[in-house]
């Protein structure tokens, strides 16, 4: 997956003497975007940016990034299609961003092309099928809402089942302290991950970088991290903030296939 994704990260500053790969990487070979003289305390973040596909413009800072942050598209959205297109000729990640019932459906709607727990899993299936086919080049799937469907090991099954047949990678949003998504793919042996941080939540600046720190700080002391923003100027400008904080804290921002594979791999 990660070979064929061909994807680019973001080295920080440049220097640094050749040193063996890091004894967490448990694959024979480093991914292209490692590179071979990494350090073994090297701390890593990834960030992925959510609910893309209603305005091509609030894609676009994002697309033109020279770091490898990932998109997240929602299915039957009036651009998701022109924007998958545009993940993928820019050589950045692309995910299908899932719908799924949430606590306080239907009051709380997930959009079309969702997945609700009164869904048998032929249905799932299907409806899995239909989106990851409406948005070429999808490597993986998240959770959008599903705060209740990702609590149901019977939906979840199903959504899991999807992940492994197709050999995507599954992160779980954790709209919800009782999901168990990611614990159930980790079981399963998937390539898993989970958000460690919601970005933007408030779109205040100050609010954004006060989390982004919290997200470079859990970097320093685990040694990665996730970061989970949203299509706005006010995130676009965070990030571009945060990448100079990063190359000064010396943690790398990598794709998040690499992340996952070297990092966050239930086998390491």
């Amino acid at each position: 997956m990660i070979a064929a994704a061909g994807l680019a990260v973001y080295l920080g500053p440049p220097g640094r003497k050749p040193a063996p790969v890091p004894k967490k990487v448990s694959v024979p070979m480093p991914p292209p975007d490692i590179p071979m003289d990494m350090p073994r305390d090297v701390k890593v973040v990834a960030v992925i940016i959510d609910d893309l596909g209603h305005n091509p413009q609030a894609a676009r800072p994002f697309l033109e990034m020279s770091y490898p942050v990932a998109l997240s598209l929602l299915p039957d959205r009036p651009f998701s299609k022109a924007i998958a297109e545009e993940v993928v000729a820019s050589g950045k990640t692309l995910l299908l961003h899932q719908p799924m019932e949430p606590a306080g459906y239907p009051d709380t709607d997930p959009g079309p092309g969702a997945i609700l727990i009164d869904q048998d899993p032929e249905q799932i299936r299907q409806i899995l099928e239909r989106n990851v086919g409406s948005i070429p080049g999808v490597v993986g799937i998240n959770n959008h809402m599903g705060s209740r469907a990702t609590t149901d090991p019977v939906i979840m099954e199903a959504v899991l089942g999807f992940v492994r047949e197709r050999g995507f990678f599954f992160i779980d949003s954790r709209t919800t302290a009782d999901t168990i998504g990611f614990t159930m793919a980790r079981e399963k042996g998937l390539k898993t991950a989970e958000r460690d941080v919601f970005l933007d939540n408030d779109p205040d600046p100050a609010a954004i970088d006060r989390r982004v720190r919290e997200l470079l700080d859990l970097a320093d002391r685990r040694g990665w991290a996730i970061g989970i923003g949203h299509a706005s100027t006010q995130t676009a400008a965070a990030l571009e903030r945060m990448a100079r904080t990063a190359r000064e804290r010396e943690i790398l921002w990598i794709s998040l296939e690499s992340l996952i594979t070297c990092y966050a791999d239930p086998g390491n």
